[in-house]
């Protein structure tokens, strides 16, 4: 595994390889503008070709946007799935004007109205990005969730589905949070833990959709559905299962971004990065 984080981009998007490199990642994850509103980013040329610039200059291997937080792909309130779509779509846009590899996304909830009815939204919606990302290479990467409050993708099968409704097009693929995994149920503490729920994952959608990993200690005990990010080591996961997951030979290949509340609680910094890193037989 190769471990990065999520960065700030405020000052110019270029800046988020700079902080990537500051904290000596091999992988980044960053906004496309603010998370928690609407407003979709349009990047000046000269700005995305700075970012551009800037990583291929750098050790950076893989870069990776997250899309903003008000996104629900499955939810009955119209202008806030017209909404949802638009965003979507709009950091597909980012992402290829900047060249990064992919995007993330959270899928959001069916709000009550059950999993086949939020399917039928998400499908759609995946349908619209699709047709923006087009022969680019950019992939959509779906992210699992804790499972609270009817949340879509709470497990592989409810993945599998989601990739199913748009004919397993291989341009959807995955994004695994250990915490979010924990949280739905699934231990990760051991070898044999892993490789279970590897297995389940290759049943329902098989491995080579697995692109990326969110790194992160979870709060909460197993099975709690609640979201709740920590420290690596300090939380229910501990730093024997994450010894386990940065050496695992199916992990090898991908990157690791930590999206933890940080020492001193400004976000992802250095000291986690070190510790994970410090845990590879490789280090």
């Amino acid at each position: 595994m190769y471990i990065g984080a999520h960065v700030k981009a405020s000052g110019g998007v270029w800046k988020a390889i700079e902080n990537g490199v500051e904290l000596g990642c091999e992988a980044i994850q960053f906004f496309a503008g603010s998370p928690r509103t609407w407003a979709p980013m349009v990047y000046k040329e000269k700005d995305a070709a700075r970012f551009r610039e800037a990583r291929a200059a750098s050790p950076i291997r893989y870069a990776v946007i997250h899309t903003i937080y008000l996104i629900n792909l499955a939810t009955t309130n119209e202008e806030f799935y017209e909404k949802s779509v638009a965003a979507l779509v709009a950091a597909a846009r980012s992402a290829e004007q900047l060249g990064v590899d992919a995007i993330v996304t959270h899928i959001g909830s069916h709000q009550g109205a059950g999993f086949e009815a939020g399917l039928t939204r998400v499908q759609h919606a995946l349908g619209e990005v699709l047709a923006e990302v087009g022969d680019s290479e950019v992939r959509v990467l779906l992210e699992d969730t804790a499972g609270a409050g009817g949340t879509m993708g709470v497990n592989f099968d409810e993945l599998g589905a989601m990739i199913d409704s748009v004919g397993g097009d291989p341009r959807i693929g995955l994004c695994l949070d250990t915490c979010h995994l924990f949280a739905a149920g699934f231990d990760l503490r051991t070898r044999e833990d892993i490789d279970r729920a590897l297995e389940a994952l290759d049943a329902a959608c098989g491995l080579k959709r697995l692109e990326l990993l969110h790194v992160n200690d979870s709060k909460t005990p197993l099975g709690s559905n609640r979201d709740r990010h920590a420290n690596i080591g300090e939380g229910e996961l501990g730093l024997a299962a994450f010894r386990e997951i940065v050496n695992h030979p199916a992990f090898a290949e991908l990157p690791g971004i930590l999206e933890v509340p940080g020492f001193d609680g400004e976000g992802p910094d250095l000291r986690n990065i070190e510790l994970l890193r410090s845990l590879r037989t490789d280090a």
